[in-house]
């Protein structure tokens, strides 16, 4: 006899201890997995506290939701966090196998998708088509994203991130040679190589290559580079290595892949490093205010970004980033983890 749906759910649910509801989703290509239910966040709270929460006293969230075996190293997480009253901002705090970053785009891109695809957030009418604006209570700050509809189904989100600024560069000193890096920030620190630099291409087949090269880069980061992060006054710690190349899509701009120190690496473009390397385009005169970019991922798919224009916050003069992108919902399900398991609080391989 075969136990029917609700049942099953039952019995799965007395047999774990504890249980987080779920739904995934990918942005172009890069997977967001955002928790619904079973983080028993107040809402209303503040997402800076929310992540410390997290992180002192309940980090087998983030290891159930991003880890192996229901993960992998570059699942990514989202905990999703009520408005305090009808009509206010929900709060996001990201999750990855780092830790819990400032800012993510992509994950945002996913979040948003999913807010109105699941029915925690509608649009103006059934059939809307047309561009909503809504704004987002993140670590980094307040974000502003438009949902632009189609039927009543979300084709594409745009995030404005509150600020991207380009530090400078730096001649790295590798095995193959003197090799330019170029350093900026948009909600993470992110150093731009050029991939020619170890005679390779940003294709899902190299990623092998492009993971194990970026530690070198990595590396010689941390024992070369003196730039001082101007919001701390210490030396930049640079974990994102960005390999940069021209793009092959006819509508691309350039191309690149990101890798992170926990050997992460982004099948979409990245929505922050799209930002940074707008910033560091624009440093160098090679992108305008408001002129479009449009970035090249590892497996082919694009973000369109643009710089909204100059700003100037806490003494930093930067660029207020925006960078559109799709995502597609792909699951809904609910997670246990049974206390007699040893690996069922998280592992990384």
């Amino acid at each position: 006899m075969v136990p029917d749906d609700l049942a099953a759910r039952e019995r799965f649910l007395a047999r774990t201890t504890y249980n987080l509801e779920v739904v995934d989703s990918h942005t172009c290509g890069q997977p967001t997995r955002v928790v619904t239910t079973g983080a028993d966040v107040a809402p209303g709270t503040n997402p800076n506290d929310v992540r410390h929460m997290l992180s002192a006293e309940q980090d087998w969230i983030r290891r159930v939701v991003v880890m192996e075996p229901r993960g992998h190293r570059s699942m990514f997480g989202v905990v999703l966090i009520p408005p305090a009253a009808a009509g206010g901002k929900f709060g996001l705090v990201y999750m990855d196998a780092n830790g819990y970053p400032n800012l993510c785009g992509h994950a945002t891109i996913g979040a948003v998708t999913t807010l109105y695809e699941i029915g925690y957030l509608d649009p103006p009418t059934r059939d809307y088509s047309g561009e909503v604006t809504i704004d987002l209570d993140v670590p980094a700050g307040i974000l502003q994203a438009n949902v632009q509809f189609v039927s009543g189904r979300v084709k594409s989100v745009a995030v404005r991130a509150p600020l991207t600024f380009f530090l400078g560069s730096i001649d790295l000193n590798l095995p193959s040679g003197i090799v330019e890096a170029d350093i900026a920030y948009a909600g993470q620190w992110y150093a731009y190589v050029p991939v020619a630099a170890i005679q390779a291409h940003i294709e899902p087949s190299e990623i092998d290559k492009l993971v194990g090269s970026a530690s070198v880069v990595r590396r010689a980061l941390a024992d070369q580079l003196t730039l001082h992060d101007p919001m701390t006054g210490k030396v930049v710690e640079v974990g994102n290595v960005v390999w940069t190349s021209d793009a092959d899509h006819p509508n691309a701009d350039a191309r690149n892949v990101p890798v992170s120190s926990s050997g992460s690496f982004d099948r979409s473009p990245c929505g922050t490093a799209t930002c940074a390397q707008m910033a560091v385009r624009a440093a160098k005169r090679r992108l305008s205010v408001g002129e479009p970019f449009v970035n090249q991922g590892l497996v082919g798919t694009l973000f369109e970004g643009k710089l909204l224009g100059v700003t100037e916050q806490n003494g930093i003069t930067g660029y207020i980033p925006e960078v559109r992108g799709s995502a597609w919902l792909t699951a809904h399900a609910v997670f246990g983890v049974d206390a007699r398991d040893p690996l069922g609080g998280g592992f990384l391989a």
